[in-house]
C-alpha cells in the first residue's frame, strides 16, 4: 500500500479532519518542501504547519522526526515543534503549531556582522547541547547513523549515484554524537531580536560525528558565519576543530544537494530549490 502523498490530492479536506475551523482561504503551500508536500494552514488563533511525506523512503523518515523531537525537546535550550503525527488511510503526516520568528535563510541578507557574531554563539550553543546528549538513550528509531541515512536516501534518486562520496563521514563515524544530520539556515528560527530560538525538521537526525552538523551549517548560510561559528564552538567545547575535516564534509554535503536537486527538478519542478 502506498504510504506517501502525491501533489493533487485534497489537502484541505485531510487538514479540516484534524483543524475544523481551518479556511480554506488560509491554505498554502509552501514550495521550498524537499522531502514532504508542506502546508500552512491557519483557524481562527494560529498557524499550523502539516507535512505530507512526498515518498516512502520520507514516509519513514516522519516517524523518525516525530520521535526525535519528543526525545529531546527537553534536552536543549531552544524550542522544537511540538509535533502531532497523524494517518490518513495508513499514510503519516505530521502536524505542528509554528513557532513565532523567521527562519535565518529568510533573514541571513539583512543581519549586520555584529548579528551573525550572535547568532553563531547560539548556534554553537546548541550543537553543544545535542552533543553533551548520551547517544546510546536515543530511541530506537533514531538511532540511525548520518552516512547509512544518506546511502539510503540515494536509492530514492533517479540518477546513479556515487556512494563512496560518504566515505569521509563514515570514518569519522567512529566516535558518535547525537546530531541534527541537516542543520541548515533554512531549518534555524530566530525571534523578533534575531537571536537564535528554535530549530525544525529533524528527519535526517541520528548519530554521527559531531564534524557533520558543523559542516552543514557552513556550507548552507553566508560565508560570514563560518569564522564565528568555528570560534563559538571552540570556544564552548574547549575542542579544537580540524579544518579538513570540515572541508572534507562541506564538499560532501554539497554533492548530496547537488544529485538531490536533480531529483527533485525532474520529479517535482513545482518546487523552489536553490540554483
Amino acid at each position: 500500500m502506498q504510504n506517501y502523498f502525491l501533489p493533487n490530492e485534497n489537502f484541505f479536506q485531510i487538514i479540516q479532519q484534524h483543524l475544523p475551523n481551518v479556511k480554506q482561504a488560509s491554505l498554502k503551500h509552501i514550495k521550498t518542501g524537499w522531502t514532504n508536500i508542506v502546508i500552512c494552514a491557519s483557524d481562527d488563533v494560529d498557524e499550523y504547519f502539516f507535512r505530507f511525506p512526498r515518498n516512502a523512503f520520507f514516509a519513514k523518515m516522519m516517524l523518525k522526526d516525530h520521535s526525535f523531537c519528543i526525545f529531546a525537546k527537553d534536552k536543549v535550550t531552544f524550542q522544537f515543534p511540538q509535533l502531532q503525527l497523524f494517518y490518513n488511510q495508513g499514510r503519516p503526516f505530521s502536524c505542528h503549531k509554528k513557532i513565532k520568528g523567521w527562519s535565518l535563510s529568510e533573514r541571513i541578507k539583512f543581519l549586520s556582522q555584529q548579528i551573525v557574531t550572535n547568532i553563531a554563539f547560539d548556534i554553537a550553543k546548541f550543537l553543544k547541547e545535542l552533543d553533551q546528549i548520551n547517544h546510546k538513550t536515543l530511541p530506537d528509531a533514531c538511532n540511525m547513523p548520518v552516512s547509512t541515512f544518506l546511502d539510503e536516501l540515494s536509492t530514492v534518486e533517479t540518477f546513479p549515484y556515487d556512494l563512496s562520496k560518504h566515505n569521509p563521514l563514515r570514518a569519522l563515524e567512529s566516535k558518535l554524537s547525537v546530531v541534527h544530520g541537516d542543520f541548515n539556515s533554512g531549518n534555524i528560527l530566530l525571534d523578533e531580536n534575531d537571536r537564535m530560538i528554535g530549530v525544525i525538521d529533524f528527519a535526517f537526525a541520528g548519530v554521527s560525528n559531531r564534524y557533520v552538523d558543523i559542516a552543514r551549517i557552513i556550507g548552507r548560510s553566508d560565508p560570514r558565519f563560518k569564522k564565528d561559528i568555528l570560534e563559538a564552538y571552540s570556544d564552548l567545547t574547549h575542542k579544537k576543530l580540524n579544518q579538513n575535516y570540515i572541508q572534507e564534509l562541506v564538499q560532501m554535503w554539497n554533492y548530496v544537494d547537488s544529485q538531490y536537486i536533480r531529483h527533485m527538478k525532474m520529479n517535482h519542478p513545482e518546487i523552489q530549490l536553490p540554483e
